[in-house]
């Protein structure tokens, strides 16, 4: 059975495709930037704790250490540009190509066929080859013929957002970068999403739907007290948002609707924010009951996911959200937008609720119905922790090799 090259920078949702493709016996070669390869195992026990939880993090047991390859040189000018205060954006742009070459190299030298994603797959895609591989695309992310206009529109309503807009959409690129991404579906043999949001952008952008396979994340249950589900205090309302402080999360949109909406008197809404645009912190600061945190470790997240009445992130685009995954794991209830992965987990029932995208009147509606439903339905957030349930990472990584 012939075999798969994969190739991502960072630690790609956890490693989990090339973990599907090693469990099967397909995995040809993983390309990365930085894996915990073997001299860096020797290495790590003489380091600081902080580097040995990095490096613990770039590793995964299950994957073969002889089949993963580093482009140390790759990582070390991405480090290199973010410390010189070049756009992130641009250099990702710039740097992800040479994975693409790397896998193409390697399909071409061991007759391996290519499962890649968005980014790192078009040098890989166009490349020739003696042999005829199989090209399997991972679009994780919404195709930018829809996204850039959904964020234009938002700009003109929410212009101090511009430096959020101008850094995601990348239409400040070169047109050969931008092509790798906006093209890189036409040559491939099967389109893997992972939301039918993002497939639905796809076809928007031509693909056909037959050809376009929505395959949700999947999530790693945490370990929860009997008594999880009920929350220490039905007297107040607590909202959590985690992710980037930028337009496309919808940041702006929940703190306008947190600032109108008529909600209990002792509500807070915590941010959980390592990024915030200029325009989003000004708001920030102009928002009562709003607590800011810039950096957080991971047993303070889990307590906050916990004892949150609700999270709510109302993306304008997301190519899923792993976050709502994570938030229904605890048992807590999500509010999104259908932008996201959200109508692919549950409904209403499942503890998953829906405003309507850049529709703040909506949001404000709903953040004060749930306010007052949650505290009084604890039922609620059972059902949260279900549907995570339904969702496990094993599931994802077989859903991936049936199309292989």
């Amino acid at each position: 059975m012939s075999q798969y090259v994969c190739a991502f920078r960072g630690r790609r949702d956890n490693y989990q495709i090339p973990l599907a493709l090693a469990e099967k016996g397909l995995l040809n070669q993983l390309i990365t930037d930085f894996y915990a390869v073997d001299f860096i195992q020797q290495v790590s026990p003489l380091l600081p704790k902080k580097w040995q939880n990095k490096i613990s993090f770039r590793l995964e047991s299950n994957i073969p250490i002889e089949q993963v390859r580093c482009l140390w040189g790759s990582g070390v000018l991405e480090q290199t540009r973010h410390y010189l205060g070049f756009s992130p954006a641009t250099t990702f742009a710039w740097l992800d190509k040479n994975f693409a070459e790397a896998a193409a190299l390697q399909a071409r030298k061991t007759k391996s066929n290519l499962l890649l994603y968005t980014p790192y797959a078009w040098e890989a895609f166009i490349a020739s080859y003696q042999h005829n591989p199989r090209k399997i695309l991972f679009e994780f992310h919404p195709h930018p013929e829809v996204e850039i206009p959904l964020l234009a529109q938002d700009l003109k309503r929410f212009p101090f957002v511009q430096e959020s807009y101008s850094e995601q959409t990348g239409a400040h690129l070169p047109e050969e970068l931008q092509v790798r991404v906006k093209d890189c579906w036409r040559h491939a043999d099967i389109i893997l999403c992972a939301s039918s949001f993002t497939k639905q952008t796809l076809i928007a952008a031509g693909a056909e739907p037959n050809s376009c396979k929505v395959i949700p994340y999947g999530i790693d249950l945490p370990l929860l007290p009997s008594h999880s589900f009920k929350l220490d205090s039905l007297d107040s309302f607590q909202a959590l948002f985690v992710g980037s402080g930028c337009q496309r999360k919808g940041l702006h949109h929940l703190l306008y609707a947190w600032q109108k909406a008529h909600l209990p008197k002792e509500s807070l809404l915590t941010l959980v924010c390592r990024y915030l645009d200029p325009g989003m912190e000004s708001l920030v600061s102009q928002t009562p009951r709003v607590r800011l945190i810039r950096g957080i470790d991971a047993a303070s997240l889990r307590h906050l996911y916990h004892n949150s009445s609700l999270f709510v992130m109302p993306s304008l685009t997301e190519g899923f959200g792993q976050v709502f995954l994570e938030a229904l794991s605890y048992g807590c209830p999500v509010l999104g937008t259908a932008n996201t992965c959200l109508p692919d987990l549950g409904r209403e029932e499942d503890g998953i609720f829906l405003a309507e995208v850049g529709n703040l009147d909506h949001l404000i509606s709903q953040l004060e119905y749930l306010s007052s439903f949650i505290p009084v339905n604890p039922q609620v957030r059972e059902k949260a922790r279900s549907c995570a349930e339904h969702f496990p990472w094993k599931s994802f990584r077989d859903a991936i090799c049936s199309f292989l």
